[in-house]
């Protein structure tokens, strides 16, 4: 990617993350009424996802411009050998920076609203803070389109020796992984910004202070019944009297 459209790109790209993270299940969304309040470590998961984004995926595509091809990073307008490194390491911060510096930028305009996202702020989030760098970097790229083309050194191009088509060679595949890349973990990161959940599960109920917990009904005990003491009197057997005469005659 040129480095004079990279931060341009990045922060538009960041400017799209915080759509579809309004847009996400869990909320009312950016097509709809308003996105209700979420805890602190929900509203911070979002951000964390864009600047992992940032630092894997978008900063490293930048980077390998820079270093691989640094004299056409810069569509051969200056010769690179006189940059000093620390430019290009300040350019990459830049780059990585400037897609969470979008997606701030895209909350803030809808938190000027009351921290509401409506169908009215999403089309101007995304026509001024998308849109517009979009647009700035098209015309760049169009209006270099003869210098991207080529692949060559800045000697070379100055020059006009020993250069060569960017399509078809070392330099047009290099560009195609890259934006293959780039737009992999684009849409990574949109679906995990689309799954993701509110912290702690969702709302619990919770009982009305006035309300008293009503204890169960408790089932009667068992009536115990005592056992009947044994007869005082002797058993009496048959044939036999009282005292233990027989009742038998004779």
């Amino acid at each position: 990617m040129p480095a004079f459209v990279a931060p341009l790109v990045g922060f538009a790209l960041g400017a799209l993350l915080a759509w579809f993270s309004a847009a996400a299940p869990h909320r009312l969304g950016a097509l709809r009424a308003a996105e209700p309040r979420l805890a602190p470590g929900a509203r911070a998961r979002p951000l964390v996802l864009v600047s992992l984004f940032a630092c894997l995926v978008f900063a490293p595509v930048c980077a390998y411009f820079l270093v691989f091809a640094p004299d056409w990073s810069f569509a051969y307008l200056v010769d690179t050998r006189r940059i000093p490194s620390a430019v290009d390491l300040v350019l990459v911060l830049v780059n990585a920076a400037s897609v969470p510096a979008g997606f701030a930028a895209a909350n803030r305009f809808a938190g000027s609203a009351g921290g509401r996202w409506t169908a009215q702020r999403a089309v101007r989030a995304l026509a001024v803070l998308a849109g517009a760098p979009l647009s700035i970097a098209l015309l760049a790229v169009v209006a270099l389109s003869r210098r991207l083309a080529l692949d060559g050194t800045y000697r070379q191009v100055e020059g006009d020796f020993g250069v060569h088509p960017v399509a078809g060679g070392p330099l047009g595949y290099a560009l195609l992984w890259m934006y293959t890349m780039l737009a992999a973990g684009f849409a990574a990161t949109v679906s995990a910004l689309l799954r993701r959940e509110p912290a702690g599960g969702g709302p619990k109920a919770e009982p009305s202070p006035g309300a008293r917990p009503r204890a169960a009904p408790s089932e009667p005990a068992p009536e115990v019944v005592p056992p009947r003491p044994a007869s005082a009197r002797p058993q009496r057997r048959l044939g036999v009297g009282s005292g233990g005469r027989s009742n038998r005659p004779g």
